[in-house]
């Protein structure tokens, strides 16, 4: 069976980056892990806020928001796995305490594909997020993944207009684009209306523009940072 680890800085991150591929090995019953290595409502707050029951509540809506969502996607809720540990701080932390995290799921998972953030984005969490699955997915006698790729995040990768997502592989998520639409509308705080590049419309914009690059109605886009394969 097909294996996928999802590795997302935070809850929302999954759906917008590659929720129509979620969706799409879920329907073929591939097995899907979903890894947050952060929450994504902190960073809104004072640090001594951090634990104000105001804040600790919209941290657990965050994370059930999530378990609605990936549900809808279809994800095992056994195999979602959110964190603690502080919005937009995981540049501050050892970089080994993510890496041995991300090497734990490799190796009780064993996944085929791993997906997760662009190194180019202007979210920090992303970037420390994309460092540490580099690290973790370095090809070694052991390693179970044949295929690393990164994905793109609005409100994140189109902003950096210095180095921009480049993208060289395209799934077709045509029939799953309304899916994904419903899964992100249920992060209900995320959501903002148009022309923020996290509306639906502009989601659905989005997966129009990388269809009409790869001759879709819809697609998601991602850059293969590796792909082994053991003959030609």
């Amino acid at each position: 069976m097909k294996k996928i680890l999802i590795i997302a800085s935070h809850p929302d991150d999954e759906v917008l980056g590659c929720g129509g591929v979620i969706a799409l090995a879920c329907r073929k019953g591939y097995s899907v892990r979903v890894v947050f290595l952060a929450e994504g409502v902190s960073a809104r707050y004072n640090e001594e806020e951090f634990s104000s029951n105001k804040v600790i509540a919209e941290i657990d809506k965050r994370n059930k928001n999530a378990y609605k969502a990936l549900d809808l996607l279809g994800v095992s809720e056994k195999e979602i796995f959110t964190s603690n540990r502080y919005c937009c701080r995981l540049d501050t932390l050892p970089q080994i305490e993510l890496v041995k995290d991300i090497e734990n799921h490799i190796e009780d998972f064993k996944p085929n594909m791993v997906f997760t953030h662009s190194g180019d984005d202007v979210n920090m969490d992303h970037r420390v997020s994309f460092m540490a699955s580099l690290a973790a997915l370095r090809p070694i006698k052991s390693q179970s993944v044949s295929d690393f790729l990164t994905f793109e995040v609005l409100s994140s990768s189109e902003w950096n207009t210095l180095n921009p997502f480049k993208p060289n592989y395209f799934v077709d998520i045509t029939e799953v684009l309304e899916i994904k639409i419903n899964a992100m509308q249920l992060y209900d705080k995320e959501v903002q209306e148009y022309p923020h590049s996290r509306s639906p419309e502009m989601l659905t914009a989005l997966a129009k523009y990388r269809g009409s690059q790869s001759y879709f109605n819809a697609a998601e886009a991602f850059y293969i940072v590796r792909k082994i394969k053991n003959s030609i």
